[in-house]
């Protein structure tokens, strides 16, 4: 009974033993923080004080400072960084110093340079990165995310195509792109208030307002100089064969029908005035017989 009891003992140690043996190397599996004292940084906008909010039009670029200081005393020899993207935001153009990866909404790139970076010295990427999509939406046009790391921190990881395969959806592969490399330049860029080596950069979509329709034209009885128009002549008729009495809206010349009617009352007029004269001497002639 008790020789079964130390054996358990023993066997229940060993396992212990084991167990803590194994805890460094599972310890040894997580990243080791970078020893670059970086900060990553961006314009601030002087209204506000807090970054920069870019606008832009869909299919433009959206020109972020995409910048990193140097807080440390010594010189950081290569950098990495990571550049994240969502919804409306694209990362289009594909540079060969960069890994893309994709997941779901989500755009990554991981790209590398080999520019070293002095004490207090601060640099930002040259190149187009970051662009809104043809069709974007206001509401679908956010932030870039970016973080910084020095190149000797992403190499005991692996490297940069390791690091953007963490980023890409199950089933998927970072891919390297073709175009021109991205490069570093000097550049002045504010520290923010709390410097790390992460931040971000703001993009706004500017939609151009919507054309309104334009109204067609239709015909109107109105004069277009906006007089109304006269039914009635405006003035007196003038003689037979002549105009009226000249301007605009002025009468109408009397001709036609209406110089039978005035021809046949002059000859009616001067039948009854004979009749009458005929009538008038008979009766004298009588009188006087």
């Amino acid at each position: 009974m008790t020789v079964r009891f130390a054996a358990r003992l023993a066997l229940g140690a060993s396992v212990l033993a084991a167990g803590v043996a194994a805890l460094p190397a599972a310890g040894h599996a997580a990243p080791a923080p970078d020893s670059a004292m970086l900060a990553a940084v961006t314009e601030l906008d002087p209204a506000t004080g807090r970054n920069l909010k870019y606008p832009v039009k869909p299919g433009e670029v959206v020109p972020a400072a995409l910048g990193v200081t140097n807080l440390g005393d010594a010189p950081v020899s290569g950098l990495v960084v990571q550049i994240r993207v969502l919804d409306d935001l694209d990362l289009a153009v594909k540079h060969d110093n960069c890994w893309y990866a994709v997941d779901s909404n989500l755009e990554a790139a991981w790209c590398e340079f080999d520019s070293e970076l002095a004490a207090k010295q601060t640099l930002a990427i040259v190149g187009d990165v970051v662009t809104a999509k043809a069709d974007a939406r206001p509401d679908k046009v956010t932030s870039i995310v970016f973080r910084w790391y020095g190149k000797q921190w992403a190499d005991a990881q692996g490297g940069v195509q390791q690091l953007a395969d963490g980023d890409a959806g199950q089933g998927t592969k970072a891919v390297r792109g073709t175009e021109a490399a991205l490069t570093l330049a000097e550049r002045e860029l504010p520290l923010p208030e709390t410097p790390r080596p992460i931040n971000f950069a703001y993009a706004q979509l500017v939609t151009p307002p919507t054309a309104q329709p334009t109204p067609t034209a239709t015909p109107t009885a109105s004069p277009t100089g906006g007089a109304e128009p006269t039914v009635a002549p405006t003035g007196t008729p003038g003689a037979p064969g002549e105009g009226g009495t000249g301007g605009d809206g002025g009468g109408l010349p009397v001709t036609g029908a209406n110089i039978g009617v005035l021809a046949g009352v002059g000859g009616a007029l001067l039948l009854l005035g004979g009749g009458g004269y005929l009538i008038a001497r008979r009766r004298r002639t009588r009188f006087v017989a």
